[in-house]
């Protein structure tokens, strides 16, 4: 199963693959957001209940609390800048120290919105990283299993 996310959709993202790598294949996610050392957002606390509760979803603290799963294969595609530069440069960072192997790409437009113009960058990514991990063969429905 694939994932993709933009923003506080793209720490989801990061999220599930942290915590579930055996159910998710590949991430593609799209200036997500929190990946920066930074007080909690009020209105995330909110909606998580307590600051303690959130604390168990803090994408940075999975990564790291997950990431011998995550090494091996390329799983994770990084893109956009957006209005969180800093949230960029510190998730592709934390994928190096972790030595999570990752794509991290800036083709996407600078404006942080939700639009198609993301949208087709981080599906490319899905594809070529799904390439890598499913043989063709497989992909194309030719096990190379012997029915009989």
């Amino acid at each position: 199963m694939h994932l993709l996310g933009f923003s506080k959709g793209g720490f989801a993202v990061l999220n599930l693959l942290a915590r579930h790598p055996d159910l998710f294949g590949v991430a593609s996610v799209w200036d997500a957001s929190l990946l920066a050392d930074r007080p909690q957002h009020p209105q995330l606390v909110g909606v998580a209940g307590s600051a303690a509760r959130l604390d168990e979803y803090d994408v940075r603290r999975n990564l790291r609390r997950h990431a011998d799963a995550l090494r091996g294969a390329r799983r994770i595609a990084l893109g956009g800048v957006g209005t969180l530069g800093a949230d960029w440069i510190a998730g592709r960072r934390l994928l190096q120290r972790l030595d999570v192997p990752h794509d991290a790409y800036r083709d996407a437009p600078a404006v942080h919105r939700w639009d198609g113009a993301w949208i087709g960058p981080a599906v490319e990514r899905i594809l070529a990283l799904e390439a890598a991990l499913v043989p063709a063969d497989v992909r194309e429905g030719r096990s190379g299993r012997v029915k009989g």
